[in-house]
């Protein structure tokens, strides 16, 4: 297993993240208590679990979202490979034109499918491959901190009776709504 520093990152940091709702939601809504007299002589262990706990739940958000994500193409969401082939300012590709012309796509005709399968033949001539790696991170990225925030969303619904009411339920929503763009 080849796991490089963004691979890790984009586990932690979502994972810490849902932690971090979560503790919150435990201090808001309950009773939760921290003795930190007992917390002082275990800080050296918390500090070193902390990120380990961090990177087993983004592990599950990953799994989670990318699952979702596929779930989504097949129901007809736009695919970023598609964005990129329809002429993204964001993302331009050098000879974009010339690579349509090759698979014979025109404005209208790309789909989702044809979109991937196009931009997968044109990732393969690419030989700086660095350029490429932080978009895939950061799409990657931003992918599980929406999916930390949709579970944390679903959990909080389905842990209150009167969610809809709450203050922190509509700020979650919210939030979930922002992360949505991705």
């Amino acid at each position: 297993m080849n796991y490089r520093l963004q691979d890790i990152m984009k586990m932690i940091i979502p994972g810490l993240y849902l932690m971090a709702l979560v503790l919150g939601y435990n201090i808001w809504y309950s009773d939760f208590d921290i003795d930190t007299s007992k917390l002082k002589d275990l800080s050296a262990i918390v500090v070193l679990l902390i990120p380990f706990v961090g990177f087993v739940v983004g592990y599950f958000v990953e799994c989670i979202t990318a699952g979702l994500e596929h779930g989504w193409y097949a129901l007809g969401w736009r695919r970023p490979s598609k964005n990129i082939m329809d002429g993204s300012s964001m993302y331009p590709v050098a000879n974009i034109e010339m690579i349509k012309m090759k698979h014979q796509i025109t404005n209208g005709s790309i789909t989702n499918d044809k979109a991937n399968e196009v931009l997968q033949a044109a990732k393969q001539s690419i030989t700086n491959k660095e350029v490429v790696e932080p978009y895939r991170n950061n799409a990657s990225l931003a992918r599980n901190i929406f999916g930390a925030q949709l579970i944390f969303t679903i959990f909080y619904a389905i842990g209150l009776d009167a969610f809809y009411t709450e203050v922190y339920w509509h700020l979650s929503l919210f939030v979930l709504l922002a992360f949505l763009g991705y």
